[in-house]
């Protein structure tokens, strides 16, 4: 049975007051905001942008990027649930589904917004280019998109709304509707295995499609390596993970205690650290690789460049380095440490990382790239400051993506109803 949702509440003075709808209000508000920037992109184009020739890609891909690493624990834990059978996951593996539609459909409205014709959204879906890494990661956005909508819908449709409700007993219409909707929610359970397969597999494509797309670009320098794909699948796991265990203390601990038991959640934690520890393994083979035993001097120069305006290697250490080192060493020792306020504080770092490694991979070989001059090549520096249209397109997004989140964490069921699922 579903445990009993408790409700946060903040005191002032001696009144008890529930946060929710002043939330709920400030999101709203969010919303209002990204209207106006995203009227003034569909009206206008990406003039009122900081876009550009030399800088195509900005805020916008960085908060796609990033918001799709962020769902990666939904074809991580859906590899866990329905091929490794490890049921005592199923509740969070639920909410690592809703993470992951959450984050790609967050990623299509900004990129809705990022194309210079909106209005030909679908012509990728028409109009095939194979041999374009731009295109296959669109394909495969697309279909993950469509699988964890099948993922999600049972979970919906299990809501008291449409399945106990007193108009269902009323009326044989609503209850011939409701018996349609659970059987259609009874056979997307039992194609679970086959949708968890089909999600892992678009999941490593695209994602490593994305690294792939910055390691072609061998002119860029800093950054763009062979190794990228294997990096951006990682960071999405661990970092995705990290996430996924934040929100999961809150969900099953704060709301709905009892759900899941602390073992469970050491069980993610460890997880979550295990992975990120690889993935900064991995990058720092390849910083040495691009830095110290290359000879190419336009790295230098560009990273010479870069630390003149902003201090871009004491970021690297501090902001990837060490946000990934240090609290994948606490996760992996989540169970001795047994302190899940400091637990979920540590793991904000990891997330913090995976979004600065998406940043740099979108910035730093571009604001300070090799010229294209084949006979007299340089290193240019490049600016790019976003705009408020911009910035608001983001707030409204990040919006929507929060109101998701809070509707579902107080009202879906997060448990099964039925013992065979």
């Amino acid at each position: 049975m579903e445990s009993t949702t408790h409700y946060p509440k903040f005191r002032l003075g001696k009144r008890e007051f529930d946060p929710f709808p002043y939330w709920i209000a400030l999101l709203i508000i969010g919303f209002f905001v990204g209207g106006l920037g995203a009227y003034e992109v569909l009206t206008k184009g990406l003039i009122v942008t900081d876009l550009s020739n030399q800088i195509s890609w900005g805020l916008w891909i960085v908060f796609d990027i990033s918001s799709i690493a962020l769902g990666g624990s939904a074809f991580v834990f859906g590899v866990i649930v329905y091929i490794l059978k490890i049921k005592r996951f199923e509740v969070i593996g639920r909410l690592a589904v809703l993470l992951g539609f959450l984050g790609y459909s967050a990623a299509g409205m900004i990129l809705l917004m990022d194309l210079g014709q909106p209005l030909r959204f679908w012509h990728p879906v028409v109009f095939w280019q194979p041999h374009s890494l731009l295109w296959e990661i669109t394909m495969c956005v697309v279909l993950y998109l469509t699988v964890l909508v099948a993922e999600l819908v049972p979970m919906i449709l299990e809501h008291p709304v449409f399945t106990t409700h007193p108009l269902l007993e009323r009326s044989s219409f609503w209850r011939k509707i409701s018996d349609v909707l659970q059987n259609l929610a009874h056979f997307l359970h039992k194609i679970g295995p086959g949708l968890a397969i089909l999600g892992m597999t678009l999941s490593i494509l695209h994602q490593a499609s994305l690294g792939a797309t910055y390691g072609v670009l061998s002119g860029r320098g800093l950054w763009f390596s062979p190794s990228a794909p294997v990096e951006f699948v990682l960071s999405a796991m661990g970092g995705g993970s990290a996430l996924l265990f934040i929100l999961s203390v809150f969900v099953f601990r704060v709301m709905r205690p009892g759900l899941v038991k602390d073992e469970t959640f050491y069980a993610l934690a460890r997880l979550a650290g295990s992975i990120i520890l690889l993935c900064i393994y991995i990058r720092l083979w390849d910083w040495a690789v691009t830095n110290y035993y290359s000879f190419d001097n336009f790295v230098a120069l560009q990273t010479e460049l870069l630390n003149t305006i902003t201090p871009y290697s004491a970021f690297f250490w501090i902001g990837q380095v060490f946000f990934a080192f240090i609290p994948g060493l606490v996760l992996l020792n989540a169970k001795k440490i047994k302190n899940f306020k400091a637990l979920v504080a540590i793991a904000i770092f990891p997330v913090i990382c995976l979004v600065l490694m998406r940043w740099n991979y979108n910035f730093a070989g571009v604001i300070a790239s090799i010229s294209y001059d084949p006979f007299t090549p340089e290193v240019v520096l490049h600016s790019y400051t976003p705009t408020w249209q911009e910035w608001a397109v983001v707030a409204g997004v990040a919006s929507y993506w929060l109101m998701g989140f809070s509707l579902a964490a107080r009202f879906l069921p997060f448990q099964s109803m039925h013992k065979e699922h």
